[in-house]
């Protein structure tokens, strides 16, 4: 069976052998994995997930998702796999695991952080209560022989909106700071220093200062900019990630549906005391994620849609969406993405880490630093991911943690591992 896609197609259409467009999520296990156990709960988790099990089928310039019969693989490697093609059966999702590390691999067309939440915590419920021998609570949980919710299915960005509220503040568009090569030697592929920071340190530190673990490190981030360059006219802008299904009353859906915020440090803030930074940012991020003004980037898309229904190839598509985030990029210096506190109930004395990845910094393909972050079991898990050898941004970063007492530890740094993906015919 065919499914039209819609909120899908901008992802589908940017994604590029360079900038696949691809997450990685990680969990690292109190024990090493059993491979024939995860296939057997792999198989249960996706009878409970049918709108994943899909391949991709390109036809012009049109692009369908149809249920694909295979299984969704399983494979021992701590490489990068890829996704959409023979060797992962083609479908958008894919489990790997290695030695106690289990990670989840998807194309941003499928879903979002967000919308694969939930299959995670069905794998992980009947991986652990048969690898373990025990009956774990599944309150909550979405199970195999639930009856699936419509509001699952639906594409809720598709829908007609309201008419624009008059008056709507409009977010940052004009130029912003960027890194280009003059600054650093870009590279092709990204280097991540993974720290931890312990939550009972650093969510007192954000509250006390009038912020939110996100703001607060949004506000760190273009602070160590700041450290390094004299940035002239152009204010260094972070984008914060949205997640839009609030705004979309949709909290079921399982389409990828993130916006941002943009927070701009200008010279004004510049010159204000840290804590009135902080309140700055924590405004600009209320004010952008109001219901209008996410409703504002949905109505954005829609326009981007009726546009692509106008063009008749599907390199004409690829290039009108390209050249739509290449515009993006221009009122971005970098992004922040954090996923908030995974709770995973009684699962949680079993797992040791919870790990994001993207392959793309979020809005935008061309902007080198990305930091996602999540927090689990008191810790908060912090990847610094850039496009560059250059350690200064980062130094810069950690320095600041220091000198406001925030302890931290590097729990590693490498290359990223995020998968590639394979659009049929072109990619």
């Amino acid at each position: 069976m065919r499914h039209p896609l819609y909120s899908e197609l901008r992802t589908i259409y940017e994604t590029t052998a360079e900038d696949p467009h691809t997450f990685r999520l990680s969990l690292k296990l109190k024990d090493l994995i059993d491979g024939d156990m995860l296939r057997e709960a792999v198989a249960k988790t996706m009878e409970r997930y049918p709108y994943f099990c899909m391949r991709m089928v390109v036809e012009g310039p049109d692009v369908y998702f149809e249920d694909n019969p295979l299984p969704v693989p399983v494979i021992e490697t701590n490489g990068r796999i890829t996704l959409g093609s023979e060797s992962t059966n083609y479908h958008l999702m894919c489990f790997c695991y290695w030695q106690n590390w289990l990670h989840v691999e998807v194309h941003h067309s499928l879903t979002d952080g967000g919308g694969v939440h939930p299959v995670i915590g069905t794998l992980l419920n009947l991986y652990l209560s048969a690898f373990y021998e025990i009956d774990l609570d599944a309150t909550g949980l979405r199970m195999p022989g639930d009856e699936i919710n419509p509001a699952e299915w639906e594409d809720p960005a598709r829908e007609a909106l309201s008419p624009e509220h008059e008056g709507l503040a409009r977010k940052w568009s004009g130029p912003a700071f960027q890194i280009h090569e003059e600054h650093v030697g870009l590279l092709p592929d990204s280097i991540v220093t993974t720290i931890g920071i312990d939550e009972k340190e650093f969510i007192p530190f954000s509250i006390s200062n009038d912020g939110s673990p996100a703001t607060v490190v949004a506000l760190l981030l273009a602070r160590s900019f700041d450290m390094v360059h004299e940035i002239g006219d152009d204010p260094i802008v972070i984008a914060l990630c949205v997640n839009q299904r609030r705004a979309l009353k949709a909290p079921l859906a399982h389409q990828s549906l993130v916006g941002d915020a943009r927070l701009v440090y200008s010279d004004r803030l510049r010159s204000m005391p840290f804590m009135d930074q902080v309140t700055c940012f924590r405004g600009m991020t209320a004010l952008q994620t109001d219901d209008d003004m996410v409703l504002d980037d949905i109505r954005d898309y829609q326009r981007l849609m009726r546009e692509l229904e106008e063009i008749d190839t599907f390199e004409g598509r690829h290039e009108l969406c390209v050249r739509n985030m290449q515009e993006l990029s221009k009122s971005i210096t970098a992004t922040v993405s954090y996923i908030g506190r995974v709770s995973m109930g009684p699962m949680e004395r079993f797992l040791q880490e919870f790990d994001p990845l993207p392959s793309t910094a979020l809005p935008s393909m061309h902007t080198p630093v990305t930091i996602e972050m999540v927090s689990m079991n008191g810790s908060i898990v912090l990847n610094f991911i850039q496009y560059f050898s250059e350690t200064t941004y980062f130094s810069n970063f950690v320095r600041q943690l220091w000198d406001n007492d925030i302890n931290y530890n590097v729990l590693r740094q490498e290359r990223a591992r995020y998968p590639r993906m394979e659009i049929p015919g072109h990619v």
